[in-house]
């Protein structure tokens, strides 16, 4: 199915609808002399880490272990030297005291905790999950974990039920106040009833309009209220009467409606859009994430019928990141969204790779296709289920026919804009989740003269690479190119995509990272947030383990084709080293070696001793190891300790109201 990219909806990264929320600032700069002024203007100090005992505890005589992964290899060290923010010694305690000024402060990691590199996040999505972060959260997730696996009761399991009964909490009865949800997932909803509209929308309210974004952002939901608002407003515009909105020609007026309904100046947008996107750094500290690269930044588009608002996006990042209190550095890939929008708004306007350690833009992004889990990833057959997650049967498979959408005119308009791109030296990452867009994706990088002979250069990447054959692996190798994995398809959809979206057979393609390495690529893992949630250390274990922890408790196998199953070092790897190198950021970080950032992350325990003997294998709740520091440029920007004497940790708070109601 060809589609126009401009006009789609098949991934949070590539919608348009969330541009329309965006401040409009005429590509002035927009941090206020508030934010510049606020700089964290403290010095460097120089600092020895060493492996060690407290000597003050007379129980826990355990040493500490430092981890540098250095040249990726499972390197351990006794101490590690920091001056100006940088590494300056790696090695024996004796060796690292030798290169360091006479007095200077030591610190001594012990009991167990483990000092790591610095854990890089390589492909989410800051700006879009920001600007839809005030709306109510309808998602599955809570926390690190499904929401039906950690409920207390039936009633929090995560179900169409749930979703309106939050929203419901939000009601005002002002016909004038519109009722917002995000990150809606169908797919995953406990039980039979999955069908979402209008008619159960209208149980939240008949009074104030309701409007409810699914995760995949190709679809929406309103209720009777705001269709009627609708028809008011736009009396041309047709809306489906049962409030499913899709694609932009259904979803994008409401929005602008919505809107219209907000009266907020310039400034303050900005304010507000600066406040969210630091929210979401700082629970990147609390993860141990100290880079993170946002995969769908457009470029500056100050022309009249440029789309969204006059908001430039790299350089609101740019302008956070240079930021000496900014706890995580930045990478950007800059979204083409058509060969034309490549010429006009790329070409001549943009370098890669000419940043620095605090931001820079590394990749041209192309949006191949859409979502598996939304159902719109472009695939050879047709999806086993209805847009309701009902399976087909006999007596309805006449309409077992969307194999989901591809985003270019195929094959000219996406084959040149690769090869253009490549030509222009950019660096390309393809998002293909269908087994018909990777094709198409390993073709277009074969056909732009692509090759492994420039993998260290260049570090081509699909993205998310959901459904490898052992051909597609084979040829990816050839190429040079390497996957980047939304693990999460695996430990949080797994299950419906085995039971429900693809069968058995086609779930087992999913995610084969092991596969992948044996093949000789260089693999990372990788959250998509907002699709799911951050977590490092989580998605190692869903690497590890491959559980789909949406399966039944007393399923005899939870796991999704174990022999995809990576070690403990590889995810850990993959989610430090490996990640700065597809990151273009290993001059950098990834690893804690002489001349790198003093970028790093202390945990409770290591994640690759860590064993739990009453789960349903020794990985599971790796997760949840406490990350007790995170520490960037030398300078510490996050410890837990100090968090919890301010504040609750938002999983512990979540549990703490279900207590509470069940009381």
């Amino acid at each position: 199915m060809k589609h126009n990219h401009a006009e789609g909806l098949q991934c949070s990264c590539c919608s348009p609808l969330w541009k329309t929320l965006l401040p409009d600032t005429n590509g002035m700069s927009i941090l206020t002399d508030r934010n510049i002024e606020s700089k964290d203007h403290s010095s460097h100090e120089d600092l020895i880490f060493r492996t060690g005992t407290d000597e003050n505890c007379t129980e826990n005589k355990q040493i500490g272990y430092i981890q540098t992964i250095e040249g990726g290899k499972d390197v351990m060290v006794e101490a590690i030297g920091i001056s100006k923010g940088k590494i300056v010694a790696t090695g024996s305690y004796k060796s690292v005291v030798a290169k360091m000024p006479t007095g200077t402060s030591e610190r001594i990691i012990y009991g167990g905790q483990t000092l790591l590199p610095g854990f890089i996040e390589p492909h989410l999505h800051i700006i879009a999950t920001a600007v839809f972060k005030k709306a109510t959260d309808v998602s599955p997730f809570l926390g690190q974990d499904l929401r039906s696996n950690v409920a207390l009761t039936e009633e929090d399991k995560y179900s169409r039920k749930w979703v309106v009964e939050e929203l419901k909490k939000k009601v005002a009865n002002d016909k004038d106040v519109w009722i917002i949800g995000r990150n809606a997932d169908p797919s995953l909803f406990e039980g039979a009833d999955k069908e979402f509209n209008s008619e159960v929308l209208d149980a939240i309210s008949t009074i104030q309009p309701v409007f409810i974004l699914n995760s995949s952002m190709h679809l929406a939901y309103i209720n009777t209220v705001a269709i009627t608002l609708m028809k008011v407003e736009f009396p041309k515009i047709d809306v489906s009467p049962d409030g499913v909105l899709k694609e932009v020609a259904g979803i994008e007026p409401v929005l602008k409606l919505i809107g219209m309904s907000i009266n907020i100046n310039p400034d303050d947008a900005v304010a507000k859009l600066e406040e969210e996107v630091k929210e979401i750094f700082k629970e990147a500290s609390k993860r141990g994430v100290t880079y993170v690269q946002d995969c769908g930044l457009e470029p500056y588009d100050c022309s009249p019928n440029g789309g969204g608002a006059n908001f430039d996006q790299p350089k609101f990042l740019f302008d956070l990141a240079i930021q000496e209190g900014c706890p995580v550095r930045i990478g950007g890939a800059l979204v083409a969204l058509t060969l034309d929008k490549y010429n006009t708004l790329i070409q001549g306007k943009y370098q890669p790779n000419q940043g620095d350690d605090k931001f820079n833009l590394a990749y041209i992004k192309i949006i191949g296709d859409g979502s598996n889990q939304g159902l719109t990833g472009y695939q050879y057959n047709p999806y086993a289920c209805d847009a309701n997650y009902q399976a087909y049967d006999i007596s309805c498979c006449h309409n077992q026919n969307n194999t989901g959408v591809f985003n270019f005119g195929y094959p000219i308009e996406f084959n040149a804009l690769v090869s253009k791109v490549k030509e222009n030296n950019w660096p390309v990452m393809i998002h293909a989740n269908g087994d018909q867009a990777i094709d198409r994706t390993i073709n277009a990088f074969k056909l732009a003269g692509i090759n492994k002979d420039t993998i260290d250069t260049r570090r081509d990447r699909i993205e998310h690479a959901s459904l490898l054959t052992d051909k597609n692996l084979k040829d990816m190798q050839e190429l040079g190119l390497s996957p980047s994995f939304l693990i999460g398809h695996v430990g949080y959809w797994g299950w419906v995509f085995q039971q429900t979206i693809f069968g058995k057979e086609k779930a087992n393609l999913l995610d084969r990272c092991q596969a992948a390495l044996q093949n000789g690529m260089r693999i990372t893992l990788h959250s998509d947030n907002s699709v799911t949630p951050l977590g490092p250390l989580r998605m190692m274990e869903q690497a590890i383990t491959r559980v789909m922890e949406g399966a039944p408790k007393n399923l005899d196998s939870q796991v999704l084709n174990e022999t995809e199953c990576i070690t403990r070092f590889q995810a850990l790897k993959a989610m430090t080293y490996d990640a700065a190198w597809q990151c273009h950021a290993d001059q950098w970080v990834g690893s804690l070696e002489v001349g790198k950032c003093a970028d790093f992350v202390i945990l409770s325990e290591s994640p690759l001793t860590y064993f739990n003997k009453e789960g349903v294998n020794s990985v599971t709740g790796m997760r949840n190891i406490p990350v007790l520091e995170t520490w960037k440029d030398g300078k510490k920007v996050m410890d837990k300790q100090e968090d919890d004497d301010h504040s609750i940790d938002y999983d512990v708070l979540q549990k703490m109201e279900k207590e509470q109601s069940i009381s």
